[in-house]
């Protein structure tokens, strides 16, 4: 059985694994969840107390998570769409190929991880960049961004993939980027003419951090995040207030607090 079947066995299974839990009610996590998603690690590492109203009444719709949406599905125009197979074998191939929003599950010591990258480098079945794009006014990095791309790094190595080599690009992007065609590959030509090493990459209507993959750090960052959904502690509140200000949640948690 060559490499990238044995992967592919790999996350089958764990469908399979999940599919049985939800039936038999085994093994589940706080809220009734089967797995950890990386979008809600990196939640909890703006405010953890909002990942848990977020659960309790629902996700609400904003404005900027519908333009976030939007600017997101902009960077898939003009990607190819291929099968599981096709898109494994095309990894483990000559050529580089840049895997788009492709949903991976990995286990990580007794739970289920699951993630979908923006889009992640590979060449000769090794990857070589996560991406990860942000659309802000700020052209700032936050805890959860990296947060979020060391947990697409744990996913590939939990996979089996070999992460010794592996960067990841943190791209924070004005919003009105959302309409240059040109943004995903402007990004990864700059990456690709960095080459792999850390650096703070300007360009037109985005800045790009690339930085090393600390499997280390990207551990104890998700270890943290476990033990609320093991439910061993309960949520945390940001101590930022601005945050507080602006939240679709602010007066739910006001009202949990009284």
């Amino acid at each position: 059985m060559l490499i990238w079947e044995r992967q592919l066995e790999k996350i089958n299974s764990l469908r399979m694994h999940i599919a049985e839990r939800k039936e038999k009610n085994e093994g589940l996590l706080r809220f009734d969840r089967c797995t950890i998603r990386a979008s809600d690690v990196a939640g909890q590492y703006y405010c953890e107390k909002k990942i848990e109203l977020e659960y309790l009444y629902g996700e609400v719709e904003t404005e900027t998570k519908n333009k976030g949406t939007q600017c997101h599905e902009n960077l898939l125009e003009g990607a190819e769409t291929m099968d599981q197979e096709e898109l494994w074998k095309t990894i483990y191939g000559k050529e580089p190929v840049l895997a788009m929003e492709w949903l991976l599950l990995a286990e990580y010591k007794d739970i289920i991880l699951a993630g979908q990258p923006d889009s992640i480098l590979f060449e000769n079945g090794v990857p070589l960049v996560i991406f990860e794009f942000k659309f802000s006014r700020s052209k700032r990095t936050y805890p959860s961004y990296h947060v979020q791309a060391g947990f697409y790094g744990i996913l590939l190595k939990n996979l089996g993939f070999d992460t010794q080599k592996l960067f990841y690009a943190i791209v924070v992007a004005d919003r009105r980027a959302k309409h240059d065609p040109k943004l995903r590959d402007d990004v990864l030509e700059i990456v690709k003419n960095n080459g792999q090493k850390k650096a703070i990459l300007p360009i037109e209507n985005a800045v790009v951090y690339i930085n090393e993959f600390d499997e280390q750090e990207a551990k104890a960052s998700l270890d943290w995040a476990i033990h609320f959904w093991k439910k061993q502690r309960e949520a945390i509140s940001t101590k930022n207030s601005n945050k507080c200000r602006v939240c679709e949640y602010h007066q739910e948690c006001k009202k949990l607090i009284l």
